[in-house]
């Protein structure tokens, strides 16, 4: 038979134990929850400043708060929370339990010490320290810190060619590039430039160099800039380099470019004589005399530091008659005369201008705009006015002129030549003739039907065109090598006579060289790119020397100068000279006894050398001597 199956009723203070445990862990677990807190948000911050830390963010480490840390924001109770921070580029895990208000990481406040990369942070929020108990909350954000991005286009700097230029017109100025630039990969060059303290932007160009009217300061930048940028936002003659500067980083900007702010600074400097209209363009003689003048035209410019000056010049040659600070003038003669204006700085000497004498055209020369110097300005054409009589005197000498006033004396002889410049007048029952005189005194020497002489002395020499009437002018009264030009000019109109001729005063200069000096003066001027540059020097020549001996002097100065070296010698002394044509040196080396211990003669050089052995002289000094028939020359020399 089967027992009998009993149902037994449960224990009743293990049931109520049961009921008892379920209500009181229900309630706990509600109590934990009330007490324990919660993760907010998370931001960088070093305690003063923070960046709010976005889920997934990306943040360039120049942008964070400096010495930065992590740090949670937690709302509600907690004791601990443990960081657990994942480099996700390097796999590698850091793991830190802050126990102490504010939660950070580093721990305690430290400094960030993970560097850059993209980070993935657990952070888990505990009610007790050390991170136990229940978890109270739990957060995962990721985050990117990137270096900052560095700009490396650097537009290095510029030299100015010519800091101080002087313009009468158009000039061009430009700058150097001194080498110290750096152009990344995907950038670009660009030149600017900019005038005045606001460098405001005037031009831009592949090259720094540029084209600029007027006066004024001048700076020439350069601006390494991204390929692709747009450029049209500079508008010439309205942004500046400042406006400019402000847009790239390194003035505060957000744009990688470089701009050579400080540039190269030019000053122009624009003196311009402008242009005059003659109040009548001819004018007759009223006894004895008349009255000539011209009107400004308003266009010239006379900058700070500088005057202005009328000048009244006569004839074709524009020998200077006259100068007044107004454009009026009193003539005595008739002629071709011009009004001019120059526009000068206020140091320049104008005692170097002699009446009568010196001509525009000489002025005009040592000017910037006639290939001088000086910077000043003349109006050349000025305002050309007519002087005549009732019974004016037709006879006009013209004027020559010779592209190569240089000649040397081959076998002795020279021939000089000139060609007509400007056709002479000569009326009926005139004649023409022309006169050779020397350079300085205008000394006649000759003269002759065509402008051709041959001459047979080295020297500054002119050639004249005389236009006259043999019939009232006895040229028997000339004596050559007595008479001068001076002489004769009084007794013609020009020169206040009474005769009517013309004798071209400011006649065109001439050089006859001995050979010796012929081949030097060919190299002088064989790759000379000036126009016409043999007149310029003859011309200067004769301005600068009272003679030709002086001219010889310091021309064979120039061309003998010697030297020796080295001093102290030991075996070989060179001696550095040039010879002449035709010239044979004669050397002595000289005991201090005065005894004569080796003598020779040089007549060739190497590379303009000459050596002298002293090797077999004793140690001491000695006296080394040259001479030549153009030259002595004298040193001593130590023998060790």
């Amino acid at each position: 038979m089967k027992n009998k199956l009993l149902l037994e009723t449960p224990n009743l203070k293990v049931n109520l134990f049961v009921l008892f445990f379920s209500v009181f862990m229900f309630g706990f677990s509600q109590t934990e929850s009330r007490w324990c807190g919660d993760i907010e948000s998370f931001e960088f911050t070093n305690g003063s400043q923070s960046t709010q830390i976005n889920n997934g963010g990306s943040y360039e480490i120049s942008e964070l708060p400096e010495d930065f840390y992590l740090n949670a924001h937690v709302e509600g109770y907690s004791q601990s929370l443990k960081y657990k921070v994942r480099n996700l580029g390097t796999g590698e895990v850091y793991q830190i339990v802050e126990n102490v208000l504010p939660y950070t990481f580093p721990a305690g406040g430290n400094e960030w010490n993970l560097g850059t990369g993209t980070f993935k942070v657990t952070a888990s929020l505990y009610r007790r320290n050390r991170a136990r108990g229940w978890i109270c909350d739990r957060d995962i954000i990721t985050f990117t810190i990137t270096e900052t991005e560095e700009c490396l286009a650097d537009a290095g700097t510029l030299t100015a060619t010519d800091t101080q230029v002087c313009s009468t017109g158009e000039v061009t100025i430009s700058a150097h590039p001194s080498g110290d630039a750096f152009v990344p990969e995907g950038f670009s060059t660009l030149f600017v430039l900019t005038r005045g303290d606001g460098l405001v932007i005037e031009q831009v160009g592949g090259t720094p160099e540029f084209t600029v009217m007027g006066g004024g300061d001048y700076t020439i930048h350069t601006l390494v800039y991204p390929d692709g940028l747009d450029l049209s936002i500079v508008q010439l003659g309205v942004t500046t380099g400042f406006d400019v500067n402000g847009l790239l980083i390194q003035g505060g900007g957000e744009l990688c470019a470089s701009l050579d702010v400080a540039g190269a600074p030019i000053h122009i400097t624009n003196p311009d004589a402008g242009t005059l209209t003659a109040n009548e363009s001819s004018v007759t003689l009223e006894g004895g005399s008349a009255t000539i003048s011209a009107t400004p035209n308003g266009d010239a410019n006379q900058p700070d530091g500088y005057s202005t000056l009328f000048v009244l010049t006569s004839g074709a040659g524009l020998v200077i008659e006259q100068v007044g600070g107004t454009p009026e003038f009193t003539v005595t003669e008739s002629g071709d005369y011009t009004i001019h204006t120059l526009v000068y700085p206020n140091d320049l000497d104008l005692s170097i201008v002699q009446l009568g004498v010196t001509t525009g055209f000489d002025v005009n020369g040592l000017l910037v705009q006639g290939g001088g110097h000086v910077c000043a300005a003349l109006d050349v054409p000025g305002a050309p006015i007519h002087v005549e009589e009732e019974e004016a005197c037709l006879a006009d000498s013209g004027t020559l002129f010779s592209d190569h006033p240089i000649q040397c004396l081959d076998g002795g002889v020279a021939t000089l030549y000139a060609q007509i410049a400007n056709e002479p007048v000569i009326p009926e029952g005139y004649s023409q003739l022309f006169v050779l005189t020397q350079a300085f005194s205008l000394t006649i020497l000759n003269v002759s039907s065509a402008p051709e002489f041959e001459v047979t002395n080295a020297g500054f020499y002119r050639i004249h065109s005389l236009v006259y009437d043999p019939s009232t002018l006895d040229l028997s009264i000339v004596q050559f090598g007595q008479t001068t030009a001076f002489d004769i000019l009084p007794l013609l109109q020009q020169g206040g006579g009474d005769i009517c001729a013309s004798l071209e005063v400011r006649a065109p200069a001439f050089l006859a060289l001995p050979k010796r000096f012929c081949s030097f003066f060919n190299i002088l001027f064989k790759n000379n790119q000036k126009i016409n540059p043999e007149v310029e020097a003859v011309n200067n020549w004769v301005v600068q020397f009272d003679s030709y001996n002086s001219f010889e002097k310091s021309m064979l100065n120039e061309l003998t100068e010697t030297s020796v070296y080295p001093n102290p010698v030991r075996h070989n002394l060179n001696i550095k000279t040039t010879l002449l044509e035709d010239e044979t040196i004669n050397y002595s080396i000289i005991d201090m006894q005065g005894r004569i211990l080796k003598r020779g003669v040089i007549t060739s050089l190497s590379d303009n050398v000459h050596q002298l052995d002293m090797s077999k002289l004793n140690n001491g000094t000695y006296i080394v001597q040259l001479n030549s028939e153009f030259r002595n020359f004298t040193t001593k020399v130590q023998v060790h």
